[in-house]
């Protein structure tokens, strides 16, 4: 199940930052599946491009199939009405999203042929908005 924001956050605004070129050191490794997704470049992942994804994979698979995201949502992003005059503070949480740095494994699958992942690969890839890849746990 999709977690739709964080638990416990205190505050629910924050500022915006750059994401870098450095590695995470978690969740650069296929830990317990076969196939993995991983991103090549840095971006942002938002919860609708998540349940789109969900979504897809779900139709096209039914329920054979393993599925592991590493993905938390973590940054809220905040935006002001239209219309509003300046001052009187920031904006309600509209959504949130989370950071996707390079090299980290985003979807780890499992219970399938190489050509069904190449399948799931093209659905998944055509909703991000940065570079994947296929990678695979070799035994």
């Amino acid at each position: 199940m999709l977690k739709e924001f964080p638990k416990g956050f205190k505050y629910g605004r924050c500022f915006r930052f750059k994401l870098n070129d450095k590695m995470l050191s978690s969740f650069n490794k296929l830990n317990l599946y076969r196939f993995g997704v991983k991103a090549l470049e840095n971006g942002w992942i938002t919860n609708s491009q998540i349940k789109s994804i969900l979504r897809l994979i779900r139709i096209f698979l039914k329920r054979k199939v393993k599925l592991k995201m590493n993905i938390s949502f973590i940054v809220p992003i905040s935006k002001k009405p239209l219309e509003t005059r300046m001052g009187s503070g920031k904006g309600e949480r509209k959504f949130w999203r989370c950071p996707v740095k390079k090299g980290m494994i985003l979807f780890e699958v499992d219970q399938i042929t190489d050509d069904e992942m190449n399948f799931i690969y093209f659905l998944v890839a055509n909703r991000l908005k940065f570079l994947t890849k296929i990678s695979k746990m070799n035994y």
